[in-house]
């Protein structure tokens, strides 16, 4: 579900989202911004970025802003990274990492950490 904000304000979110530094997600990789990792994970697909309720507000329930990266790994599989960037409350938050998936059609496998996720992907394009 996209969060109902105006155009800048998604936009924003978007880039803050985009030039978060990969360390402050995880210490053990580099001080690389979030987009530029992302695209040396996938370098020939153009990544698509929504400011979404988390995943969890559909049902009437209050949650926080995230801004998700969906990357085309081909055919019917995407993957989909997303940081919380905004409080129940709206206010901004320190970016971190609320949800990492592959998806196949409509089943989801979920990783737990950065590393899995990424190494998952990189090995779809081998």
């Amino acid at each position: 579900m996209t969060v109902a904000a105006p155009a800048a304000a998604q936009d924003s979110l978007i880039a803050a989202a985009k030039g978060v530094s990969l360390s402050s997600l995880d210490s053990t990789l580099p001080a690389l911004p979030f987009a530029r990792w992302l695209s040396t994970l996938r370098p020939s697909s153009a990544n698509e970025w929504e400011v979404n309720d988390c995943g969890e507000g559909g049902d009437g329930r209050e949650a926080p802003t995230c801004v998700q990266a969906i990357l085309r790994l081909g055919g019917d599989s995407t993957a989909h990274g997303s940081l919380v960037v905004a409080g129940i409350d709206g206010k901004s938050s320190e970016p971190a990492v609320w949800d990492l998936a592959v998806g196949v059609g409509s089943s989801f496998t979920g990783f737990k950490t950065l590393h899995d996720w990424a190494a998952h992907i990189r090995g779809q394009h081998r």
